[in-house]
């Protein structure tokens, strides 16, 4: 009875930190789903052009995400430990590095917008959108990237809710400024692609005072109080920051670099092409919102356990992450495939865009279900402090396996979309299968580890 009230335990708890980060993943995929919509009016073109600098922009946020995963690491496992000393002084430090940063390299991209989007773009008949729309998320980076810092932070202590409430807010902002300055409404200027960005940049800044008035008047572990302030071991406290960021910079580096040579070889295939392959990767964005709810659960549930040294509940929840992981990917591939003409439906009125879009559906289903056991097992990986293997993993696979066969299949063997969809299967399925063997091979070594000091 006991293991029964304890496995249940845990199984709520889990799910109380895991579904309000499935729900803040998801509220930015619809935020996303909803701008495309809100552009599509605009045609394809401009579709196209804002599409095409999501990956540019995710290069260089890579440095920003790689410090906010570094920040739930420290401070989950600080929490396991109940330092609340030494959570707040990662937390600290983590943040003001990411405000210098974002400083200096949100001026350098404002200014150099355009040679930027000539080197990932091969659409010249979209460029000056994508110029206009790159210079001015990028002259709000700040925002974007301390909001990304503190979200973390607050997952990383199980803190979702208030990162869900974040995303909410950060929609509502979007989607208004979107209405007024798209098309233009209610006396506002039609500002077209530039409407949009602005709208992204409104959005992030309602997220970020979201967060920040939770720190200032709401949370008991969590502080900004003192944020100035060095601490104490500042020296040791920088070389693991240091050495943890480090592996997850190269790690996101990697990442972005290989799927932003996906992104030029794809966007040398016409804008109508492109346009649905855009608008069906909005539902892999969906499996990642799935997917990231879950990472962070089982990065702070496992990084909690490790803390405390309790080998036991590490193992649970790995297991648990896994199940709830398959089960929610089989679901969702179903929901894929059978709502595909409708979804499609939304975005494209001619039926050969709405009939490829579908057939993209079924690859989307497969892919579903491989990127999000991925993520879980790289999250385990990560919730025990272990960085280093899934930066080789993204290197192999990313950076090196799918833009070769990408390059292939597309522009050597002229199979288009479908040569880079195939470059996706085959990247993911390695990736997964590598990052299940590696995990279980960290788990065990953890576990004997751990047993080993006590």
């Amino acid at each position: 009875m006991r293991e029964l009230n304890v496995e249940l335990s845990r199984r709520r708890e889990f799910a109380r930190i895991a579904l309000p980060a499935i729900l803040e993943s998801l509220v930015g995929v619809i935020i996303t789903t909803i701008d495309t919509r809100m552009i599509s009016p605009l045609g394809k073109g401009a579709v196209s052009a804002v599409s095409i600098t999501t990956q540019p922009k995710l290069l260089f946020l890579a440095i920003f995400y790689a410090l906010g995963t570094a920040a739930s690491i420290f401070v989950s496992q600080a929490l396991g430990r109940k330092e609340r000393e030494e959570a707040n002084a990662y937390f600290h430090a983590i943040l003001r590095i990411c405000v210098v940063l974002s400083i200096l390299v949100g001026a350098g991209l404002v200014i150099f917008a355009r040679p930027v989007m000539r080197l990932c773009s091969r659409q010249q008949e979209t460029l000056e959108m994508s110029v206009t729309f790159f210079r001015i998320i990028m002259g709000g980076i700040l925002l974007q990237n301390v909001s990304i810092v503190l979200n973390a932070a607050l997952r990383g202590i199980g803190q979702t809710r208030v990162t869900f409430i974040s995303s909410i807010f950060m929609g509502m902002g979007d989607i208004l400024v979107n209405y007024l300055l798209i098309e233009g409404h209610l006396g506002f200027p039609a500002m077209g692609v530039a409407g949009d960005a602005i709208g992204t940049v409104a959005g992030t800044a309602a997220a970020c005072a979201v967060s920040i008035f939770f720190l200032l008047k709401r949370s008991d572990f969590l502080s900004l109080k003192g944020i100035m302030c060095g601490g104490r071991n500042r020296g040791e406290m920088t070389r693991r920051i240091r050495s943890k960021v480090g592996n997850l910079v190269f790690e996101n580096l990697f990442t972005r670099i290989g799927f932003l040579i996906s992104s030029i070889i794809i966007s040398g295939l016409s804008a109508d092409v492109t346009a649905v392959y855009f608008v069906a990767m909005i539902l892999l964005n969906y499996t990642f919102a799935f997917g990231d709810g879950l990472q962070s659960a089982v990065v702070s549930l496992t990084g909690r356990s490790m803390g405390a040294g309790n080998t036991q509940e590490i193992t649970e929840y790995v297991r648990l992450g896994r199940k709830v992981g398959t089960g929610i990917s089989l679901c969702l591939g179903a929901v894929y495939i059978l709502g595909a003409h409708w979804f499609f439906g939304r975005f494209f009125s001619d039926a050969e865009s709405i009939s490829r879009g579908a057939q993209y559906s079924c690859v989307a289903a497969v892919l579903t279900l491989l990127q999000i056991l991925r993520i879980v097992n790289i999250a385990i990986m990560r919730g025990i402090g272990e960085v280093k293997i899934p930066r080789v993993l993204a290197t192999v696979c990313v950076l090196l396996i799918n833009p070769a066969v990408c390059y292939l299949l597309t522009d050597v063997c002229g199979f288009g979309a479908w040569g880079i969809w195939t470059a996706s299967l085959t990247t993911q399925g390695v990736w997964c299968l590598m990052s299940f063997v590696k995990g279980n091979s960290c788990i065990r070594s953890t576990i004997l580890q751990t047993e080993g000091r006590t």
